[in-house]
């Protein structure tokens, strides 16, 4: 838990000061271990946020409030494409207790542009507005009341440009150019082996397009965030962010300040899924902090996020698949074309991991996969849970299932006919290793083949059909061919408090607990005595954001070394003090044995007295991963995990309603460090899919969103969840990971929709490609082939 997170108050606090929630917690973790004599990796500890939680203490942005506080509040466009022909900001200004009214005219042209990997997105627009929703004015009010007054007065006029709403329109040739390089975002491929020689000579070939819709992440808590200078002159911001030290070096660029006289600290979050890495009310918060000299706090509401923050990119996936009949696929041919929106975001790095993950997780001898992202006057897309590959799983995964059906084989039976294993050679040349496919495969066939049976058998509903899908996946953990190294660094307190400093923010899913567990587990002291300070961009290293799956194991390896440091370092100080050589010191499960006699962790510390501050233990992780991205050959990742999912669905024939009552989840992840928070980020993965995959979607029209806030978009809920969500872990260690950990949080997501799929047609005998699989859209498919058996 970040620095901040003491539930009381806001404070920045000293790393070792002891709270009270800590001391619960310790006495917590030590009633679950009474009797167990476990260790920690592998066990399910509970979250060391939990009791400041569920006590009402947690401080999100909103809930902080801090003296002479301003609050901030966006003017936005309300064109899709215009050019502004006059900003008058005078009547907004001269409105009583309005502080300070920002401008882009206000920002160096060299400042304006901030943008996560390419600086293309103005922090306020100045010349043109790009969609609906880009922010054009900021203000800073005494109450947010006076703010949104102003923000009324403001008076903008526009001369409207016909706006470039999809790609095929962005890619025309007398298309406007949305920026001065002209539409396209991306335009990437990559290729192996003879895709025309091996489709002519196949026995099957399947051919078909697959798309969907945008979607909202849908997270409960707004972006927001309260920017300050504090007493030693420090920009300070407090953000619900997914990546506090890119916020960091950002307003360094935007405010002209030193790296020193800013910091960034994560409050805690609620949900992010992608949503929360761009640039939303961070620099345009501190901005009016430094001209106003007061605290400036904006929230979004949630109606600015549906409209104006980043979504799902759409894709138009074409996907051609040869196989022969032996089910031996032999040639995979995709072409996708995807909406980026008004500018980059993430779009470079969303289409990078397509064209990578082509094939995967199967083993084809000829492969040939394009994509093409332009930019259109939609809102921005940008990074979402899986970064696309829950789309192009959606057709792989159809196309597979497909095949099975034209073989007369078990799906099951096809996938493990082509599956990869370790040794397999990838589309990018690298050599797999530690891939247990084939294993997720195994673990459910045998629930495959009871349920295919059970179903048969009955008891049928009137007017139900039932049905069985499955789909897999294999996922490349961390960014794309880049190194992405993860730090961390351990302090010690006289009074034994552990301070495991890590630089990746817990975002929600208990990261911060996982990576407690790996400390004490190396360490060998109580995860009780850790605290995990994460989210600071001036407490820890830039150990990238949380996202790419790539806490547990890029965040978690840098733990394992640190705690393995530190009790180098504490042997060897502790030897030094009391005259014996460190051979004859270890520490095991909270207690420090010299010389064969035991004495408590706590009086060992009291021993050393202040020489603890001498312990800072320091653990870097920094995997080789190149890949060359003109020919998309080399090393992408250190790892990939693996997973096959199960459906089972029940479809009114009446209203086209389809629900999913049970659902099987089979992962190979590495060995899982906390089964517990793993089980909750499957759980809560195969709901996200399934919102995916039968209801959510913006409703877009000229630009415009139809649906801007909850009430009117479709998310599932409790009676929406399967009844039964089982999650079966492969044993399958990586020796690269934090002993033997790899990833889960994206992959519990990605096979839902095509699992889905291919359950509706086992159970009505038709095919959807489009998500949502909407019940309009069953109920009209069922009617064409009525008098037909499904």
């Amino acid at each position: 838990m970040s620095s901040i997170d003491d539930g009381e108050k806001f404070a920045l606090g000293t790393e070792g000061e002891q709270r009270p929630w800590q001391d619960a917690y310790r006495a917590l973790v030590q009633s679950f271990e009474a009797g167990s004599g476990r260790r920690y990796v592998g066990h399910s500890v509970p979250r060391n946020d939990v009791l400041y939680k569920v006590r009402g203490k947690a401080k999100y942005a909103a809930n902080i409030a801090l003296p002479d506080m301003l609050h901030g509040r966006f003017v936005r466009s309300t064109y899709p494409y215009a050019r502004i022909k006059r900003v008058d900001v005078s009547k907004a200004s001269a409105l009583p207790g309005v502080r300070c009214v920002l401008t882009a005219a206000d920002i160096p042209d060299d400042r304006l542009k901030v943008g996560s990997l390419v600086k293309d997105t103005p922090i306020l627009a100045k010349d043109l507005v790009r969609h609906v929703g880009e922010p054009v004015v900021a203000i800073a009010a005494d109450t947010l009341e006076i703010a949104h007054a102003a923000a009324a007065l403001v008076e903008i006029d526009y001369e409207p440009i016909t706006p470039v709403l999809t790609p095929e329109e962005a890619l025309k040739e007398d298309a406007p150019r949305l920026h001065p390089n002209g539409n396209l975002i991306a335009n990437l491929s990559n290729a192996v082996g003879d895709v025309d020689a091996a489709l002519a000579r196949a026995d099957v070939v399947l051919e078909d397009t697959y798309t969907n819709e945008p979607i909202e992440h849908s997270y409960l808590e707004p972006q927001g965030g309260i920017s300050f200078i504090d007493p030693d002159g420090v920009l300070t911001l407090l953000v619900c962010t997914q990546y506090p030290h890119f916020h960091h070096k950002q307003l360094a660029d935007v405010t002209g300040l030193p790296l020193e006289k800013i910091r960034v600290i994560q409050t805690v979050i609620g949900g992010a899924f992608g949503g929360k890495i761009d640039v939303t009310i961070e620099c345009a918060s501190c901005l009016m902090t430094l001209k106003t000299r007061r605290p400036v706090k904006m929230l979004l509401e949630n109606e600015e996020v549906f409209s104006a923050t980043t979504k799902r990119h759409t894709m138009k996936i074409r996907h051609r698949l040869g196989a022969m009949k032996d089910g031996r696929i032999v040639a995979l041919d995709m072409d996708i074309l995807a909406d980026g929106g008004a500018y980059s975001s993430y779009s470079l790095i969303v289409a990078g991991r397509c064209v990578v993950h082509a094939a995967l997780p199967y083993d084809i001898a000829n492969v040939r996969a394009r994509i093409r992202t332009t930019f259109t006057n939609n809102m921005t897309a940008g990074a979402m849970r899986s970064f696309g590959i829950v789309k192009l799983a959606f057709a792989t995964e159809s196309q597979i299932n497909k095949l099975a059906d034209e073989l007369g084989m078990s799906p099951i039976e096809v996938r493990r006919i082509n599956a990869v294993e370790t040794g397999t050679k990838t589309v990018t040349g690298q050599i797999l290793h530690a891939v247990g496919f084939k294993k997720t495969l195994d673990a459910i066939e045998p629930i495959y083949e009871e349920r295919k049976k059970a179903l048969a058998a009955g008891p049928k509903k009137p007017g139900v059909l039932r049905g069985l899908g499955l789909a897999s996946l294999g996922y490349g953990i961390g960014y794309s061919g880049v190194r992405n190294p993860s730090t961390a660094r351990i302090e010690l307190t006289e009074d034994g408090i552990v301070i495991a400093n890590c630089g990746t923010p817990d975002i929600g899913p208990g990261s911060d607990t996982a990576l407690a567990q790996i400390v004490g587990e190396e360490a060998g002291v109580n995860i009780g005595r850790i605290r995990v300070v994460s989210g600071d961009s001036t407490k820890t290293d830039d150990s990238g954001p949380t996202s790419a799956s790539r806490t547990t194991y890029f965040s978690g390896n840098a733990a394992m070394l640190a705690g393995r440091d530190f009790r180098r370092q504490f042997s060897d100080l502790l030897a030094k003090k009391l005259d014996v050589t460190p051979e004859n010191i270890r520490i095991d499960n909270d207690q420090v044995i010299v010389n064969n006699k035991p004495m408590r962790f706590e009086d060992a510390c009291a021993t050393l007295g202040s020489d603890v501050k001498q312990i800072m233990a320091y653990g870097v992780f920094n995997p080789d991963s190149e890949l060359d991205f003109v020919t998309f050959k080399g090393n992408p990742y250190p790892t990939y995990t693996y997973a096959t999912q199960l459906a089972e669905i029940e479809v009114d024939i009446d209203t086209g309603k389809i629900e999913v009552p049970r659902f099987w989840a089979a992962h190979d992840a590495g060995r899982i460090v906390n089964p517990m928070g793993a089980e909750g980020q499957i759980e809560g993965g195969v709901v996200m899919g399934l919102g995916m995959a039968l209801w959510e979607k913006i409703c877009r029209s000229d630009g415009y969103i139809q649906n801007p806030g909850m009430r009117d978009y479709l998310l599932p809920g409790a009676k929406d969840a399967p009844t039964e969500i089982t999650t079966i872990f492969i044993d399958n260690e990586d020796e690269t990971g934090p002993f033997g950990a790899k990833g889960v949080a994206e992959a519990s997501l990605i096979p839902v929709p095509a699992a889905v799929a291919a359950a509706l047609h086992d159970a009505a005998g038709i095919r959807l490609n489009a998500m949502p699989m909407e019940a309009e859209t069953v109920v009209k498919k069922l009617a064409a082939r009525k008098g037909n058996k499904p």
